[in-house]
């Protein structure tokens, strides 16, 4: 893991300040009210596999996420470690965790799912801001109202679905996320089987069942992490989408 300090002198450093004000949260924000948040902060470096932060360390920093995949992980009390989601640049990462009261801690770890660049900010600049330019917070506000929405519908679909529609719905998500990639419709799992059953809420035997029917149906083809879907359709009727 590598950090890059520099010198904060008379000018903002225009990568860092221009990805910033592009962002849907800070567009129209004055460039001298960024001025705090860049002149305090880091640039990072990560390669694929390494911890951006722990679950339970204080909320102190928060990042934009320029180049490269991110994911949110928990260790679970059998161990196993599950996979909450994953995300790409250009995006913030934690800003609205840091709102959380003072004594509450991450509730996640972060880790590099590829090789990234991040630029690090501190908590308390993030605060001064929203108190300077409100527009800034109630953006943030809508920001965690839209998550909160995702994740109490993900509950309810995890808690109604079987694990075919689960492993099904996960395929699919896969591969709308990536679109259209040149090797048609080639999906790959971010994370082992194991996990992955750990992280769908099902028995890594079921999981490993499942793939294994559904390779003999012909409808993906490939092993371990890199899959071939060759019944979208199916996938679909069994997802209920």
């Amino acid at each position: 893991m590598i950090f890059l300090k520099f010198s904060f002198m008379s000018t903002m450093p225009t990568p860092h300040q221009h990805a910033l004000a592009r962002h849907p949260v800070f567009q129209g924000v004055a460039p001298h009210l960024l001025a705090p948040l860049l002149a305090n902060g880091v640039p990072r470096q990560l390669s694929a596999g390494e911890i951006l932060c722990h679950e339970q360390t204080a909320p102190d920093f928060w990042w934009l996420l320029e180049a490269g995949q991110l994911e949110s992980l928990k260790h679970g009390t059998d161990g196993e470690e599950r996979i909450f989601w994953g995300v790409a640049a250009p995006e913030l990462i934690a800003e609205v965790l840091m709102f959380l009261p003072g004594e509450e801690k991450m509730p996640v770890s972060l880790r590099a799912r590829a090789n990234c660049r991040l630029f690090q900010m501190r908590r308390q600049d993030l605060a001064a801001l929203c108190v300077h330019v409100p527009e800034v917070a109630l953006r943030l506000l809508a920001r965690a109202s839209q998550r909160l929405c995702r994740r109490v519908n993900e509950v309810e679909w995890l808690a109604r679905a079987s694990a075919t529609e689960r492993l099904a719905g996960y395929f699919l998500r896969l591969f709308r996320q990536r679109g259209e990639a040149e090797d048609g419709q080639g999906v790959e799992f971010p994370m082992r089987q194991r996990q992955l059953a750990a992280t769908l809420g099902i028995r890594a035997e079921t999981l490993n069942r499942l793939l294994a029917d559904w390779l003999r149906a012909g409808v993906i083809k490939g092993r371990r992490r890199h899959w071939e879907i060759l019944a979208p359709q199916k996938l679909e009727e069994w997802a209920g989408a």
